[in-house]
């Protein structure tokens, strides 16, 4: 059987057979084309996809921020409060003024106060705990004090329940009352000591 003379004889034979051929490279360039362009808009879609993905992150993010922005602004009013309450920097005079409104307040005399060692300027050296106390929570540095006043009972227990709800936190670690009669009459002194929390600079 000499398919070549065949296909020269019968005209029929041979559209078939152009027509399969043609049909068949048709396949193949639309396989060879269509194969990169499909992976290409897979891979569009896939990117899409994270695309909106990251959106959503995003405008979830704003809006986050837009919350914490609004709540901010309520509580504007509050910040100096808590800079107050556990300051930046070691603040003696601003101790010192409390101590002094909380004595006219409750009527007792405030013998002394006293500041331990403490860096007002510059950076805060990081001294071993000596003393023996529990440090303070959160890392805070501490500015240690001693304070003395003196009164009848009910104001100096007036003054100890004041101090402890002072606007700067303190954490009392000592506290003695004595009581001695003197030609003036029977004096009742409280001393306190404690620590002031501060974060520091660094």
């Amino acid at each position: 059987m000499n398919i070549s003379a065949m296909y020269k004889e019968k005209a029929d034979l041979r559209a078939f057979l152009e027509i399969v051929l043609s049909i068949t490279i048709v396949i193949v360039f639309l396989l060879f084309a269509i194969k990169p362009t499909a992976l290409t808009i897979i891979s569009l879609v896939q990117e899409i996809n994270k695309e909106k993905e990251t959106l959503v992150t995003l405008t979830q993010k704003v809006n986050d921020l837009q919350t914490a922005g609004n709540l901010l602004t309520q509580n504007q009013n509050f910040i100096n409060d808590i800079d107050t309450a556990v300051s930046s920097a070691p603040a003696p005079d601003a101790f010192s003024e409390q101590i002094e409104g909380l004595s006219t307040k409750d009527s007792v005399q405030v013998l002394g106060i006293a500041i331990d060692q403490v860096v007002l300027v510059g950076s805060t050296p990081t001294l071993n705990n000596t003393n023996g106390l529990t440090p303070l929570p959160g890392g805070a540095l501490e500015m240690p004090f001693s304070l003395s006043i003196s009164g009848d009972y009910a104001s100096l227990i007036n003054f100890i329940k004041d101090f402890e709800n002072l606007r700067m936190v303190s954490k009392i670690d000592t506290l003695g009352i004595t009581s001695s009669l003197t030609d003036k009459g029977r004096v009742i002194v409280a001393v306190i000591s404690g620590r002031v929390p501060f974060l520091g600079n660094n």
